[in-house]
């Protein structure tokens, strides 16, 4: 009932899960990640349990040897399926033989993609050929998602969606390895609601380009008037983008999540 995928992008050192679900709430049980460990996805009749002891294991054994540990004492273990990627990139993904059909997955560099009752093994194929693209970490996890989802996904339709991604780089709170934490928990369009939610992480979190006010007050001021809002002063300081606007520059994250209209009803 559920697609994921589980990563490690050694460029910024980032290790995480992006997965969806016709099932309320995915991001609860799903995806699990922490810096300089590694990230696991535990699905299909869940064990919770793979999440925190999984975690625990990879802070010095490899995916394998943890992949192993969890599944061969676990008497459903047939009905599971789970994906480990450790501290280094290796990865391990375990899909019992009393999974719901279509159930699979397909492992690379980096990662692995996998899911069950889905619409075929489609699904994943174009799951593992978007992981392998790469690009930026969080547009390439949406993308993949959203490949998966382009070929039939979860064949009973779509619920939820959540994207989790720590980091020993810069996380967006202090004391916190988390890059981005984003859950769609209920939807008839949770793909369009994590468009907009990581459109909106990037542009309160992420570093970004800096553009001129002024080239943009053509674009810019509609869409203040559109919000309700008499200043872009006002807009920025009332939606938490103090630091990503000033006198005469705007982030570039922030002037799109402004002119589509991302924050709008707020």
């Amino acid at each position: 009932m559920t697609f994921s995928v589980v990563f490690h992008d050694r460029e910024t050192k980032t290790w995480g899960v992006g997965v969806a679900s016709k099932f309320i709430s995915v991001g609860s049980v799903v995806p699990w990640a922490k810096a300089g460990h590694g990230a696991v996805a535990t699905q299909s009749f869940s064990n919770y349990s793979y999440g925190p002891h999984g975690l625990e294991l990879l802070r010095d054994k490899d995916a394998s040897t943890v992949l192993n540990l969890l599944t061969s004492d676990d008497p459903l273990r047939e009905t599971r399926q789970a994906a480990v990627v450790d501290r280094n990139g290796n990865v391990a993904a375990h899909t019992g033989s009393k999974c719901m059909d279509f159930a699979g997955h397909i492992t690379g560099d980096g990662f692995s993609v996998q899911g069950n009752i889905l619409a075929g093994r489609e699904v994943i194929e174009a799951m593992a050929k978007e992981m392998e693209k790469g690009g930026p970490v969080l547009e390439r996890i949406l993308r993949t998602l959203e490949a998966g989802d382009s070929k039939g996904g979860d064949r009973r339709g779509r619920q939820s969606a959540a994207i989790l991604i720590a980091t020993e780089g810069k996380p967006f709170e202090e004391f916190s390895d988390r890059w981005v934490d984003l859950r769609v928990d209920d939807s008839i369009e949770p793909f369009k609601e994590m468009r907009k939610l990581s459109l909106l992480w990037e542009a309160t979190f992420f570093d970004q380009e800096m553009v001129s006010i002024k080239d943009h007050e053509a674009e810019i001021n509609p869409a203040l008037k559109k919000a309700g809002y008499s200043s872009l002063r006002e807009w920025a300081d009332n939606n938490n983008f103090t630091d990503k606007v000033t006198e005469l520059k705007i982030g570039d994250k922030v002037l799109e999540a402004l002119v589509t209209g991302a924050r709008s009803e707020w």
